[in-house]
Parts: structure tokens; C-alpha cells; sequence
């Protein structure tokens, strides 16, 4: 059950400094002229000022007497009342306390918690559980609904319990809406995927929660054929297009740990929601390895390309030397002294009989002009040509614009696919024999890349139209092509989650004219265009001219030849760095993981983001002794088997439930903040910077070359991964992921 420090709720705080005393809770003279004018004594006056300030400052009435000592005595000493604590007691059963009352919520200008209000709550949570599933989530979203409607905060349990109603009725209608789009023959074989099979004595719900393996090419026949399992299960996929992207996520995650005979036990809409859900979610998931694996097919041959090309620059070193020369020669004879006739016979002399010689030789090295290493592609295509068309046919490839002129290259190298001529037409004559007789273009050759023209049409200018071209380059730069566009989006595979269509996945113009105000209010940015604009320029005008000023001053940065120069900082240590650093490593006594871990918990409750996947409370004994235990276990990549021996209390499948059931992505990421923001709240962070800045950086980690994410890196060299970094200017530790080597870093800059 979520906790009050889990959500916005606003609560006391036990301790409190100087500053936040003096800025949150010192009434000023016009509420101390309020406090002497509705109130006859001075018991009264004190209840009246701590009611005010601790109402004014949580958005709901707490009896004064459980208000922190440190809050009272400091409202008493501002208002130079010397009362005892125990007479706030009395004024908590005072008819005085229900008067005041009201005047304060006149004065905060706030509505008493009513049946509107109640009614507010209710509709922002059922709008809000429609695309989130937490509770917290729901109540944040009610609290702050309820804040900018000027309404009176109701009692934690009063959250709960609507957050709960609200959530408990979107989820069962989505679970009614998928069901009701299920006929019963479909309901039946999703009933069958939890039944035996009594050759295997698995379900084949088992079958479909299995990791289907890496995406290699030992694997390829696997994955094509869980591929053309998962197709015809693809249930309730019209209904599931409907529900928000987040919560199919969720169904699917909530599915993952259920086993069939859980799922069994389950009512038939939320059972037949979460086995749809997984169906779709794993046939996506099939496709999307399908096409990493046509992506890094098509990436690999590209980079041995490239390496040939080198090669062959190397070993062609001399011929190219000889042309130098030759063109040397030729020179020098040009400029010889004598009439045209005897310059000639010079030419003719440095020529000779190798002039075909010559002329073939430097076909051959305009042929790789500009880095062009097209040519060695035919050498390692053909190897994995029946490979690269099977993934062709296998995912269904769409345009995500009105552009389908590379979807019909592909169906026409599909349809030459078994030719045997080198060289196939691309031209169709109409009423051939008549006057009329024309011929007719059958493809849109325009997005061919100018490396690509001449192998592919023969031709070094791009008019007049080819009329035939040669199939084997085609069919190079059609699958080339297509793993650009994957990449850029202008291809989507039907049925994908990675290579879908993300036009799909952008807001309505109808949802953007309805929000976009509200947005511009959140973000404090004006939501006209010309009006953005201006911003924009005002903005960037003020920063340019604060650098401007800065420049003179700025001994790190300078101008040389025309260029910018960042100089490296020297370093300047402060006096007495060198017996701090002393004074720190004698004081600074070993500490056990473990216990960092335990007493950061029982400062923080960091394990309170740590929950059943589904939502739901966790019916766990000790559920945070073995929160520990696993966070220790997979963050130190132990492993379960190997911490279980170590353990007494908890054995290997009780770590790993935890580690799938209860932990994910976004819960590791809850309690990362938790700890960081605890940790921003000390002093010493303020010294490194202003939180307001951050800065990025990659490295690239060795990877297997059959990983996915594995990548040849040019500048590195070898095979990997690029682990990206935003640390803050405090350094904190931001946020990091990781990305494939070779893209621009630049686009990832915002996603922290």
C-alpha cells in the first residue's frame, strides 16, 4: 500500500532548519493582525497562527498539538507569545478551533472538501489511470488537480481508496473491451496455450514466455519459426491498438510472471487481456529481432566493403603511383618548347602503346571515387543473399509516407529474384508497332544514391531514363536502402514495437489543440508560433551577449587563426588539499555493502519503488530483508544460487522472483532518484555547481560481436557498445544507458 512519502502529499517534517522555519512558517504582520483581531486571548491567538501556517503550508487542517515542537516555538517567539505546549491540546477541543477554521480557508481563499471536489478527484484519476497504473501516480494526479482548483486536501485514505476505485474501474473495462473482441474460437486457443502437452509435459505458455535466443544467424530458422507460431495468435490486436502504449507494457509485464496455472485462477477478461497482451508483445518483439538481424546483416557487409576497399587501395598503391607519373610526364611534355606537332610527338612518346592500358586503369580508379566501396559489395553479398531475401519476405515492410516507391522495388527484385540475366528491363513499351508506341518507365529510380547510379543503370548521368539495369547491384542498393530508411523511419514493419510505424504513436491534432494551452502553462513557454519565435531569438540573443561580456575575461577559451580554441583547464588544487585527503583516508573506515545498503533504507525507504509488477501490495514476509538481498545479489552480479549459499534466509528462487516479479527498468530508476535526491539535499553538492547544468559523454564498452547492440565503432576500433553518461554539475550521476556506436550522440542529449 503506498505510504504518504511515497506521493505529493504534503506532510510536517520531524526536523527542520533555521531557513526553512524562518521562510515557511514566521507569520507576517498582516497575519498577525488577522490572529489578534478574530481571536480574545492569547492561547487562542497561538492555536489560531499555528493552525494558519501548518494549513497554509500542507493544504489541509492538522490538530496543533501533533505539530512539531520546533514549528511551535517558533511561531510563539515570532508572535512574542510565552504560552505552554500543553494548552494547544485544549484548543484542539475548543468550538474556537471549527471558527477559525473558517476564517483561514477564507483567507487561503480554499474551498472546504466537498462533493465538487470529490468529484474533481475522481474524474482526474479516472482520466489518469487510463494511461497509468501505479497508485501514486494517481494520487500525485489528484493532488494536483485538487491544488489548482483551490480545494481543500482530504485525508490520505480518502486517495487511497478513490485511486484505487478509479484504477480497479479503467482496468476492468479494458479487460472487458478486449474480451468482448474475442470471439469464442479465439478464447479457446488462447485457453489451449495453458493446457499440457503430453509429449513435452510444458504448456505452451511456457513456450511463449521463453527467451526465443540470441538473433543470430545459427538462430534465424528458430526465430522464423516462433515467428510463424506467434502469427496466427496475434488475438485481440485491434482492441489492444486502443489501450495506451503504458499499459500494454504493463499487461505484458504483469503476464511475463504469471505461469499458466496463475493464470487459470484468473477471471476470464483480465486472463484473456494479459495472455492477448504477451501474444502481441512477443510477436513484435520476434519481429523486431528479425529485423536487427536484416540491420546487422546489411551493416556488416557494408563495413568488410569498406576494409576491401582499403585493402585495395594498398595493393593498388603502385599502379596509382605509375598514373602520377605518367600524368607528370605528360605534363612536362605539354609544356615543352616547339610547335603543337612536336609537343605531340612528345605526348605520343610518353603514351606509347599503353594509352588503352592507361585509359582502363584509370576507369578503374574513378570507379572508387570519393570512397566508393559499392563495388566490392557483389564479393560478401552473394554469401548472404538467400539469407537477406528471406528476412525480406519474412517482415512485412511498409512506407510511413505517401512515397512508395522503394516498397516497389522490393516487390520487383522479389519478382527477378530466380532471373538468370545480369542485366533486367525496366522499361514497358505501349502499342508497340503504332505511331503512339512510347515506353514506359516501371520504377522510380530517383532515391538511388549517386555511388550507386553507374553500377547499378551503367550510366554516369542520370538522364535520359536507363532501360535496364543490372539486377545483382539492385538488389545491393534496394536492401541497402531499406535498412536506411528502418533506421530513419521512413519504413515501419507492420506488427513491430522498435521498427513500427511512430506516426502512429504522435498526438491527434484534436488532442493537441486541447492540451497544448495547459502545456504552455506548465512549461512557462508561449504556445503561438510567432510568438515561440520570438522567445527563442530573445533567448538566444541574452545568452550570446552573456557570453559576449564573458569573452574578454575568459583565458580558457580564444580565437586562432579564425578558429575557436577550447583550452584544456589546469587544474589549481586548493591549500591544503594534501592533508585533507590525509585527514579523509584516516577517518574514512571500510564500509560492508550490505550495510550501506540497509542504512541508506532505513534512511531513505528506497525500496518502497520496489513492487509486484501488477501493482498490487506485496504479500511478501520480510519483503524488504529481501529487497536488500536482491538488490546486493544482481547488483553485484553474484548471481541467485551463489548469494543463496551465503544466505541462510532466503533460497535461490525466492531472489529471482523478487528480481522478476517485483523489480524492472522503471522501478531501479524510482529508486535511483530517491537516493539522489536525498543526496542533493546535503550542502556539499552546492559547492561543485547549480544542478542546472550536465554534461554527456560516451565510452565504449567491448561487446560480443553476436550481441545486438554490438557495433563496429571507427573511430575506437573493434566491436561494442557506447555506455552514455549525463552527470550533473553536482556530480550526479544522471542517467545512463546504452547506445549502438556509429549514431549521432547529439540526439540523445535530452533524454535525461
Amino acid at each position: 500500500m503506498p505510504s504518504p512519502q511515497e506521493t505529493a502529499y504534503p506532510r510536517l517534517k520531524s526536523t527542520l532548519s533555521t531557513q526553512e522555519l524562518t521562510a515557511i512558517y514566521t507569520p507576517s504582520p498582516e497575519e498577525l493582525l488577522l490572529s489578534s483581531r478574530v481571536t480574545k486571548s492569547q492561547p487562542s491567538q497561538w492555536g489560531f497562527l499555528v493552525l494558519l501556517k501548518t494549513f497554509q503550508r500542507l493544504g489541509y487542517a492538522v490538530p496543533v498539538a501533533a505539530v512539531p515542537l520546533t514549528i511551535t516555538r517558533h511561531i510563539a517567539m515570532v508572535a512574542d507569545l510565552k504560552l505552554r505546549t500543553d494548552g494547544l491540546s485544549a484548543y484542539d477541543a475548543s468550538t474556537s478551533r471549527k471558527r477559525h477554521l473558517t476564517i483561514i480557508r477564507q483567507y487561503l481563499n480554499l474551498q472546504i472538501f466537498g462533493q465538487a471536489a470529490r468529484q474533481l478527484m475522481s474524474q482526474s484519476m479516472t482520466t489518469a489511470a487510463r494511461t497509468q497504473h501505479d497508485l501514486v501516480d494517481l494520487i500525485n494526479v489528484a493532488i494536483e488537480s485538487l491544488v489548482q482548483q483551490r480545494f481543500e486536501l482530504p485525508a490520505f485514505s480518502t486517495l487511497l481508496k478513490a485511486a484505487r476505485h478509479a484504477r480497479n474501474e479503467v482496468t476492468q473495462a479494458l479487460y472487458q473491451q478486449v474480451m468482448g473482441s474475442l470471439t469464442q474460437a479465439e478464447r479457446g486457443q488462447i485457453d489451449q496455450l495453458f493446457e499440457a502437452e503430453a509429449a513435452t509435459h510444458t504448456t505452451p505458455w511456457q513456450r511463449l514466455k521463453q527467451d526465443p535466443g540470441r538473433p543470430t544467424l545459427a538462430h534465424l530458422q528458430a526465430l522464423v519459426e516462433r515467428l510463424k507460431w506467434l502469427a496466427p495468435l496475434r488475438l485481440g490486436s485491434a482492441a489492444l491498438q486502443h489501450i495506451p502504449a503504458s499499459k500494454r507494457q504493463h499487461f505484458a509485464a504483469e503476464a511475463q510472471t504469471l505461469d499458466a496455472s496463475e493464470l487459470k485462477a484468473l477471471p476470464s477478461p483480465k486472463r484473456y487481456t494479459l495472455a492477448s497482451t504477451l501474444l502481441n508483445h512477443q510477436y513484435a518483439r520476434a519481429l523486431d529481432d528479425l529485423a536487427e538481424m536484416f540491420i546487422k546483416q546489411m551493416q556488416q557487409l557494408h563495413h568488410r566493403s569498406k576494409a576491401a576497399l582499403a585493402q585495395y587501395r594498398v595493393a593498388q598503391q603502385s599502379n596509382s603511383d605509375l598514373l602520377i607519373a605518367t600524368l607528370r610526364d605528360l605534363m612536362v611534355a605539354y609544356q615543352s618548347e616547339g610547335e603543337i606537332p612536336q609537343r605531340f610527338a612528345a605526348i605520343e612518346t610518353v603514351v606509347g602503346e599503353q594509352s588503352q592500358t592507361l585509359l582502363e586503369q584509370c576507369e578503374a580508379h574513378l570507379t572508387y571515387e570519393g570512397n566508393n566501396y559499392f563495388p566490392f559489395f557483389q564479393k560478401f553479398y552473394k554469401s548472404h543473399r538467400a539469407t537477406l531475401f528471406r528476412l525480406l519476405e519474412i517482415l512485412p515492410l511498409r512506407s510511413s509516407t505517401q512515397d512508395d516507391s522503394l516498397i516497389e522495388a522490393i516487390a520487383f527484385i522479389q519478382a527477378q529474384r530466380t532471373g538468370r540475366s545480369a542485366w533486367v528491363a525496366t522499361v514497358k513499351k505501349e502499342a508497340p508497332g503504332t505511331p503512339e508506341a512510347q515506353a514506359v518507365p516501371l520504377l522510380d529510380l530517383s532515391w538511388i544514391e549517386g555511388k550507386w547510379w553507374f553500377l547499378v543503370t551503367g550510366q554516369r548521368h542520370r538522364t535520359p531514363y536507363p532501360s535496364q539495369i543490372h539486377r545483382r547491384h539492385f538488389e545491393a542498393c534496394v536492401l541497402s536502402q531499406v535498412r536506411l530508411e528502418l533506421k530513419a523511419g521512413d519504413l515501419y514493419i507492420d506488427g513491430s514495437d522498435a521498427y513500427g510505424d511512430y506516426y502512429s504513436q504522435l498526438i491527434t491534432w484534436e488532442d493537441y489543440q486541447a492540451s497544448v494551452a495547459d502545456y504552455g502553462q506548465l512549461v512557462n513557454l508561449p504556445v503561438e508560433g510567432q510568438a515561440f519565435v520570438n522567445h527563442v531569438q530573445q533567448w538566444l540573443e541574452l545568452q550570446t551577449q552573456t557570453t559576449d561580456q564573458a569573452f574578454p575575461t575568459n583565458t580558457e577559451v580564444a580565437y586562432k587563426n579564425d578558429r575557436l580554441v577550447i583550452h584544456r583547464r589546469k587544474p589549481q588544487p586548493p591549500k591544503g588539499l594534501a592533508k585533507l585527503k590525509v585527514l579523509i583516508s584516516e577517518r574514512l573506515k571500510p564500509v560492508n555493502l550490505l550495510d550501506v545498503l540497509t542504512d541508506t533504507e532505513q534512511w531513505l525507504h528506497w525500496t518502497h519503488a520496489f513492487k509486484p509488477i501488477s501493482g498490487y501490495d506485496a504479500k511478501l514476509r520480510q519483503p524488504v530483508a529481501r529487497y536488500l538481498a536482491a538488490t546486493f545479489c544482481y547488483g553485484c552480479n553474484i548471481g541467485p544460487s551463489q548469494m543463496a549459499r551465503s544466505l541462510s534466509e532466503f533460497d535461490r528462487r525466492q531472489l529471482a522472483d523478487i528480481h522478476h516479479r517485483h523489480i524492472d527498468d522503471l522501478k531501479l530508476q524510482a529508486a535511483i532518484e530517491a537516493v539522489i535526491n536525498a543526496y542533493n539535499r546535503f550542502a556539499l553538492p552546492s559547492h561543485w555547481g547549480t544542478g542546472k547544468h550536465a554534461s554527456v559523454d560516451g565510452t565504449k564498452w567491448d561487446l560480443y560481436e553476436q550481441n545486438l547492440l554490438a557495433e563496429y565503432h571507427i573511430r575506437y576500433g573493434g566491436y561494442g557498445g557506447i555506455g552514455y553518461y549525463h552527470v550533473s554539475d553536482t556530480y550526479i550521476a544522471l542517467f545512463s544507458h546504452f547506445i549502438p556506436c556509429g549514431v549521432f550522440e547529439a540526439v540523445y542529449l535530452g533524454d535525461f
